[in-house]
């Protein structure tokens, strides 16, 4: 019997996505690219090292079966000679991007866990690559960074990971004021907007993959001029390009707030490197319209203290782990029906520094999954003196290549503006009512206001 939970439907959403994609741009693929400086490593020994550090790694030595109820994690060995390999990257300057975009598309082996490490070498005079790859059924955003510290970075307890959620409980009983505070909030959000729904523009499987690098200090400048968090920073700066790019490109998304599933970590410390997702995707209405990139800032701090509250996250903990599977798997039936389904963005601080050997990792940039009816991905992690950015973006999306520029160049303006005026607005731009609830979220109001209850009537 497993120590962990068994798999959920958010787990497996991430298999049905992929089974529904036409192209394998749009599979569920996630991970990081390490750039390390130094000399390229024996692959005997890279496997070597991977071997010896893989038994509080679970997520490795497990796959996935079943379907539905019935899915269970089952033990399996990792062939470390499938499982970590090496090839060989052409000198120009563009293939190492390309050789990563070719990896990404290769299908998982039934029955084997679902990962691999691949050296990449020949790209670069003085230094190599380690690409991680992996599937987001069985290890979301946050795993993937414990997995990297726990491989090359120094040994740690269970509690010492940087993305860890160490202000919720494992098994939360969440206050009822708190439950329908919570409740309130999914609603506002449980509205159909068909934002990326066109008729000359359809979405399609296939992806742009796109990269972007800013200093860190700008995330960091940007927060303290601005009061706000460096994630605040960041989705100000991927709805800035957005509604850029909207104005010429996309106009139904120009004056109007954007809809943004920001996924809110809930892995605890004993559940370090277990298989599966610990996460809820929460979705925020973001200021949208044309304004100065400062104003949005202060705008977007108004919107995202959720994110942040772990009231909210004991919540949607109990959502995760509590619920009974026929009304999580309709909650999660509900929130990726096409017209409820919009652009995704993540971003996590990497704390603890990676090498392996004496070659130090100098940068890392993080690698997003897109699944069909999703416009846009992207993810960015902070690590050292750089944030890199990935952007997995529907082809059907007119000139969408263009985003990551945009992204910078918003970040460059955050850096460099005033304090906000105090005493303005900051109510999100574009609100439109909510809709209806629909069955799926009222049920889960009608559960978590009686489970809410009963728990207080206990401490009573």
């Amino acid at each position: 019997m497993s120590r962990f939970l068994d798999p959920s439907p958010a787990d497996l959403v991430m298999v049905k996505a992929e089974r529904l994609a036409d192209h394998p741009d749009a599979n569920s693929t996630v991970g990081a690219v390490l750039h390390l400086t130094g000399a390229v490593p024996a692959l005997a020994a890279l496997r070597e090292h991977v071997t010896a550090r893989l038994a509080g790694l679970a997520c490795l030595r497990h796959v996935l079966t079943g379907d539905g109820p019935t899915a269970r994690w089952m033990p399996a060995v990792p062939d470390m000679a499938r499982h970590v390999r090496d090839q060989q990257v052409a000198g120009e300057p563009e293939a190492l991007e390309a050789t990563v975009r070719l990896l990404l598309r290769e299908p998982w082996t039934e029955g084997a866990p679902s990962w691999r490490m691949i050296l990449l070498h020949g790209h670069a005079p003085d230094g190599f690559a380690l690409l991680y790859l992996t599937h987001h059924a069985v290890q979301d955003g946050a795993n993937v960074v414990t997995v990297l510290e726990a491989l090359f970075g120094p040994r740690l307890l269970p509690g010492q990971f940087s993305v860890l959620t160490r202000d919720v409980s494992p098994t939360p009983r969440p206050r009822l004021h708190q439950a329908l505070r919570s409740t309130v909030t999914l609603l506002r959000h449980a509205r159909q907007h068909h934002l990326w729904q066109s008729a000359s523009h359809p979405l399609s499987s296939r992806r742009h993959t796109l990269w972007a690098q800013v200093p860190s200090a700008a995330l960091r400048t940007a927060a303290r001029v601005g009061g706000a968090s460096t994630n605040d920073v960041y989705l100000t700066a991927v709805v800035h390009a957005i509604t850029q790019w909207a104005e010429e490109a996309w106009p139904r998304a120009a004056d109007v707030s954007v809809p943004v599933m920001v996924p809110v970590n809930l892995r605890t410390p004993d559940e370090t490197a277990a298989p599966g997702n610990r996460l809820f995707l929460t979705r925020i209405d973001l200021p949208g319209g044309t304004m100065p990139v400062g104003r949005r800032l202060e705008r977007t701090r108004a919107v995202t203290p959720a994110l942040k509250s772990a009231g909210h996250k004991a919540v949607l903990r109990a959502a995760l782990t509590r619920l009974p599977w026929w009304l999580f798997q309709r909650l999660v039936a509900a929130s990726t029906v096409p017209g409820r389904l919009t652009v995704c963005a993540s971003y996590v601080v990497v704390r603890q520094r990676l090498h392996y050997g004496e070659a130090a990792v100098h940068h890392i940039a993080p690698i997003i999954c897109c699944p069909p009816g999703v416009p846009m991905a992207a993810v960015a992690v902070s690590y050292g003196d750089t944030t890199s950015a990935c952007f997995r973006i529907d082809q059907a999306l007119p000139a969408a290549d263009s985003l990551p520029a945009h992204w910078r160049q918003a970040l460059a303006d955050l850096a460099a503006t005033a304090p906000p005026t105090p005493g303005s607005d900051p109510a999100p731009a574009g609100r439109t009512p909510a809709e209806p609830a629909t069955p799926a979220v009222r049920a889960l109001v009608t559960w978590l206001a009686r489970r809410s209850t009963a728990a207080g009537a206990r401490r009573r």
